[in-house]
């Protein structure tokens, strides 16, 4: 599953004069990297840190390539150039998954082993599909007592482990 979204056409620099009817002839890319994190996790742009992007002119053929870190990921983000209404596509050729339908399964395996669940948070608020990363859980029993658990993604399907952390 990849994800795919439209930046506005307020990218593109202003490499004309002031007024000047003639279209500018680059892309704003301080401005496209600004705009990448909303654009690629809009619930939660703060898990992208780094957006990387080269010089683009609006006249060159094909998609450029950007980097991007998504919660601790380096992603290789698609920009297309702009079109005739200076929109620009930008796509990442990658899964995310997030901490509510993490905590939603993990309280859904729990229930029988605990007697219930009152209320499971799980923590970053996103990860990428990717072996390996991790959502810290913490587990809300009947009793009131929280168990700490951490799931630890199989790959890009989303499935997990999940390993309760010892008390200490």
């Amino acid at each position: 599953m990849g994800l795919r979204f439209l930046l506005a056409g307020a990218l593109l620099a202003a490499s004309t004069g002031c007024g000047s009817p003639e279209r500018p002839t680059s892309v704003d890319v301080e401005a496209l990297e600004a705009a990448i994190p909303a654009s690629l996790v809009p619930e939660h742009p703060e898990a992208v840190t780094v957006v990387v992007c080269p010089e683009i002119a609006v006249d060159g053929l094909g998609p450029v390539s950007c980097t991007a870190i998504v919660a601790g990921v380096d992603v290789l983000v698609k920009v297309t150039r702009p079109d005739r209404l200076d929109q620009m596509e930008v796509s990442a050729a990658v899964s995310l998954v997030r901490a509510t339908d993490v905590a939603d399964e993990v309280g859904g395996r729990l229930a029988a082993d605990l007697g219930g669940v009152d209320r499971v948070t799980c923590e970053p608020a996103v990860r990428v599909a990717v072996a390996g990363q991790e959502f810290a859980c913490t587990v809300v029993d009947p009793t009131s007592r929280a168990h700490r658990f951490v799931a630890t993604l199989h790959g890009p399907s989303g499935s997990f482990g999940l390993e309760l952390v010892p008390k200490g």
